[in-house]
């Protein structure tokens, strides 16, 4: 995830976690995509959301309680307005994030999980 975004793991069991990521407000998830499928509910906020390889805000905004689920390895990204948002995820291990543009993915290091995970 980029510098900015808050994690923190609500419950795990096994091989699935269910996830809290709390976006500040005018945050970009740059396109990318995940190994495995992914359930996301949208808590509160302002959040676009769009699929593809390129980042276009033109996409809808979410209202809180929107639902979707993501496919393995579909391309999306995320960005926020004003307000940002909070989403709770689903997903299954093992994880992993791949970036449309490999120079788009940040280093452990600038995560902000507190989990050293990016």
């Amino acid at each position: 995830m980029p510098p900015g975004a808050k994690v923190a793991v609500l419950a795990q069991s096994g091989n699935w976690s269910v996830a809290r990521v709390k976006f500040p407000p005018h945050y970009v998830v740059p396109p990318h995509s995940h190994p495995n499928a992914e359930a996301v509910w949208l808590i509160s906020g302002q959040v676009g959301f769009g699929f593809g390889d390129k980042l276009d805000k033109t996409g809808p905004w979410l209202k809180p309680g929107a639902f979707f689920v993501l496919q393995p390895g579909g391309m999306h990204y995320v960005w926020t307005g004003d307000d940002g948002g909070v989403i709770d995820v689903q997903v299954s291990a093992p994880g992993g994030i791949t970036f449309a543009n490999p120079a788009d993915a940040p280093s452990c290091a600038d995560s902000d999980d507190g989990a050293g995970r990016s």
